[in-house]
């Protein structure tokens, strides 16, 4: 009886030995500016760029807790180091000692007519003549010539709900929209209100916006961005901006 005991004793210490300790991941606070469908989702904690982070950061075993701010907030939280990092920055962000990422996500703005139309629009200029509706803030994002375009054209307006752009555009009321093409695609497809199947025409007279994260630690931005090749080389990036577009 006793050499039983002892064996099952001995067993059971074995056991508590030789079974790893489960290991949790580390979770980031996340700064991420609210409301950019499809890039970002707060309500889902989803969306191109939110899942693009969490996957990148995953493949080097992190978990994120996004922290959804207004954009003008963002910077300033990380400064204060209430977050571990911010979501889509770059330099002229004006954040300072913090350590930027590869650029993980890249916005294109657009304008964009149906293609009925057949208009030629081959630079920013070429706008100045037609009825845009644009996100709002076009102006302070878009460039000098584009501001000026506005200056001169009484059929310019902003509006800072974007899937109504989808609306006026599809239902004839404005020739020209000008928006993200990802952010476009997305509300094209969620639209119920109007026909969208119309063919469009793409004018690219703007230059992408190349974005990064911020961190305030070095090794984890490293591993972020070992991570984003690691997500990019899978395929998983690019199937991650399926889902939201197409």
């Amino acid at each position: 009886m006793l050499r039983t005991l002892l064996f099952r004793f001995c067993s059971l210490l074995f056991c508590s030995l030789t079974i790893p300790v489960p290991t949790y991941a580390e979770t980031l606070k996340i700064a991420v500016g609210l409301a950019l469908p499809p890039y970002v989702l707060h309500q889902t904690n989803k969306g191109i760029e939110v899942d693009i982070v969490r996957e990148a950061l995953a493949i080097k075993g992190y978990q994120i807790a996004p922290i959804y701010l207004p954009f003008a907030r963002v910077p300033i939280e990380l400064t204060d180091k209430r977050v571990d990092a911010a979501m889509t920055v770059n330099e002229s962000s004006g954040l300072t000692k913090v350590f930027y990422s590869d650029s993980h996500i890249t916005y294109q703005n657009v304008a964009i007519s149906l293609a009925s139309n057949q208009f030629t629009i081959h630079d920013v200029s070429s706008l100045g003549n037609r009825s845009i509706i644009a996100f709002q803030g076009a102006t302070k994002y878009l460039g000098e010539t584009f501001l000026t375009m506005t200056k001169s054209n009484d059929r310019y307006r902003e509006l800072a709900k974007q899937n109504k752009q989808i609306t006026l555009l599809f239902s004839g009321r404005v020739e020209t929209v000008v928006m993200d093409i990802n952010i476009f695609k997305y509300f094209r497809r969620e639209e119920k209100s109007v026909d969208t199947s119309s063919a469009v025409s793409i004018h690219e007279v703007f230059p992408p916006s190349h974005y990064k994260m911020a961190f305030l630690n070095k090794d984890i931005r490293d591993d972020f961005n070992a991570g984003l090749i690691l997500l990019k080389s899978s395929g998983k990036y690019e199937n991650i901006i399926s889902r939201y577009i197409q």
